[in-house]
């Protein structure tokens, strides 16, 4: 009998038992019976909360990896009507505490909390690749043309919200004590060099737009 002919107990027996060979092929099962079903419940419980698709699949790969570092499912304590319904349930509450966490760790982002006191200013740019792209290229030259102000700001802020992350408060204060400025002169910089950037990207598109037209 292949391990897909077996049934949900066997695959959670041999996998929960860590003196099995091929355990690994019976999780390796487990995923693909259940997968889908996990994925539904996910996307259900993100739709509801504003959250997409691919974070319905992030969730669905960290519930798999939860339960494959700490493999609890018992069969005596399920709820389900058959083992399938049982295990779907296990995963699903797991998949419930993944989103908890999910949740909590953006609104911390949202809301600049997220700091574990480690982040600090970015005061010098990156030395540019070999392999840049040109639009790259094109951002890289004007942030060489900025003013030291505009460039530490820009720097700082995207190195964090590129991570999906806002500024945490304490970086926030470092930031405006290190220019010497108020946030809302911070805010008005941030916007300048955004402007710069995207007038720059612009007259890249319209050359390349030019470019095609007449090519």
């Amino acid at each position: 009998m292949t391990y897909h002919q077996k049934s949900t107990q066997d695959l959670i027996d041999t996998y929960q038992n860590v003196d099995l060979p091929n355990r690994e092929e019976a999780f390796s099962v487990l995923v693909l019976r259940f997968r889908q079903d996990l994925l539904n419940f996910c996307e259900m419980r993100c739709r509801k909360f504003g959250q997409s698709h691919e974070v319905a699949e992030e969730i669905v790969f960290k519930t798999f990896e939860s339960y494959a570092k700490k493999p609890g499912f018992d069969l005596k304590e399920a709820k389900g009507k058959t083992d399938d319904d049982s295990f779907i349930i296990y995963l699903a509450a797991i998949a419930k505490n993944n989103l908890t966490d999910f949740y909590r760790i953006q609104k911390r982002k949202e809301e600049g909390n997220w700091s574990d006191g480690s982040e600090v200013i970015i005061t010098e740019l990156p030395k540019l690749p070999t392999e840049a792209s040109l639009e790259n290229q094109i951002v890289y030259k004007v942030l060489c043309s900025l003013p030291y102000s505009h460039k530490v700001i820009y720097l700082t802020y995207k190195s964090y919200e590129n991570a999906g992350c806002n500024l945490p408060r304490k970086l926030l204060k470092e930031l405006r004590e290190h220019l010497g400025i108020e946030q809302g002169t911070i805010r008005t910089y941030k916007k300048e060099t955004l402007d710069k950037i995207s007038i720059a990207l612009l007259g890249l598109r319209a050359l390349e737009s030019d470019l095609h037209e007449n090519g």
